[in-house]
């Protein structure tokens, strides 16, 4: 999609076009083969499901949608299941239609919206709303889709969890409970890291929430005790916030830096700087930091709405930095955020997330993205705009630092082992 439009926000109001869960998988594009109808013949030939995605100026977005594939030229046919539409700041209109036509130079969807070449211009595609006899506005960029019906949600979960409050309750007071094992620390370090805006920090402060907490957002290393109750108990998980890996403009931090915080030698409120390496000669460094200042686990944390499309940089910056703390031997799992953002089931209810064939995907491509087993990469919901807590939501949550603190465990364990033997 254009830059200058909400991806997610746009495949979200894209697929809310249809009854059933379908994903999107991408045949042609205006700007990489050429704005003309009979290319558009050429890739759309025996594909099923044909979905048209105009972008206009202004932010307006245009389509059209045959559940027949575009045959021939010079071809008109039924299709009770056609449709156009029309987004505009947000709001979307949506009609039905009963034929298309299409030649050559034109696709026209029942005289409500027209794709065609101009007669003075046959460089560029227009698109024109018949229907309201508007004039002809030049495509920005043009998408074709083929729409694939992924059917109803499974007959069985992919990954068994159970809902219940009872359950949320187990998995709460486990946490609570929970000491590091074998005496070493008192305290258990877990760093979460991943591109800007992933949901890092969101993430924290959505655990604080279900532990009756609140945790502010900075873009700094910072630790953050789990307070178990109102009164302030803290148990010893401490979740170490950080700034997030840079996206294209956007300042980052860096992989040496990250890694400088997982060898412990990172001090507390120490404020990243994307152009500035951290050295022994950085104020408060740790030159050598003990097994209380490691992380003993690193949380991954990408976005579900973006997981297959993240930049190049930030691909090879993820998969530099999995590789780098592995052979650091700290163990390393995964959060899936923006869940509710790519399946309207689970935006409905959070207990569908292990019945949604779409989440199921998303996660197969965090585990290819990372290299990491999809066992060690657990779909997640922050708490955004919402004023109460959700039984699902807690689970998935309190689910997701179960994981960390097994892995947890398993470093300390390591660690020990290695001592012992030296």
């Amino acid at each position: 999609l254009l830059k200058f439009y909400s991806k997610s926000q746009t495949e979200k109001q894209l697929l809310s076009l249809f009854e059933g869960h379908v994903k999107f998988s991408l045949l042609y594009k205006g700007s990489l083969h050429g704005f003309s109808v009979s290319d558009i013949f050429q890739k759309s030939i025996n594909q099923g499901c044909i979905m048209m995605v105009g972008y206009l100026a202004d932010d307006v977005i245009v389509g059209g949608c045959t559940s027949q594939w575009l045959r021939d030229h010079y071809a008109a046919f039924k299709d009770e299941k056609a449709f156009y539409f029309y987004i505009e700041q947000s709001e979307l209109d949506r009609t039905s239609v009963k034929s298309i036509t299409a030649n050559i130079n034109m696709i026209n969807f029942e005289n409500g919206l027209k794709f065609h070449l101009s007669k003075t211009n046959t460089s560029k595609l227009f698109a024109t709303r018949v229907d309201l006899e508007e004039e002809e506005k030049v495509l920005q960029e043009l998408e074709v889709y083929r729409v694939e019906d992924l059917g109803d949600l499974l007959d069985s979960p992919w990954r068994e969890l159970y809902w219940d409050e009872e359950i949320r309750d187990q998995l709460k007071n486990s946490i609570i409970n929970y000491k590091p094992p074998l005496n070493l620390v008192s305290k258990t370090k877990v760093l979460l890291v991943g591109p800007v805006g992933a949901g890092k920090s969101s993430f924290i402060s959505s655990v604080g929430s279900v532990f009756h907490g609140w945790v502010a957002l900075r873009a700094m290393f910072r630790s953050y005790n789990i307070k178990t109750s109102q009164a302030g108990e803290q148990n010893p998980l401490v979740l170490c916030d950080m700034m997030g890996l840079g996206e294209e403009d956007l300042p980052g931090v860096k992989v040496n830096n990250v890694l400088q915080a997982v060898k412990g030698h990172v001090p507390e409120g120490y404020k990243f700087n994307s152009s500035e390496a951290i050295g022994s000669d950085t104020r408060g460094y740790i030159s050598t930091p003990g097994i209380a200042n490691k992380i003993a686990c690193v949380a991954f944390v990408v976005d579900a709405r973006k997981v297959q499309t993240y930049p190049d940089d930030i691909q090879e910056g993820l998969q530099e930095l999995r590789l780098k703390i592995r052979d650091l031997g700290v163990p390393q799992v995964a959060l899936l955020t923006h869940i509710d953002e790519v399946c309207h089931a689970v935006d409905k209810d959070v207990s569908r997330v292990y019945v949604c064939r779409h989440i199921q995907d998303k996660v197969t491509a965090a585990g290819n993205l990372l290299g990491l087993p999809v066992s060690c990469i657990v779909p997640v919901r922050n708490y955004s705009s919402e004023l109460e807590l959700d039984c699902s939501t807690d689970i998935l949550i309190l689910n997701a630092l179960e994981l960390i603190l097994r892995y947890a465990d398993l470093f300390y364990e390591d660690y020990d082992f290695f001592k012992a033997i030296q």
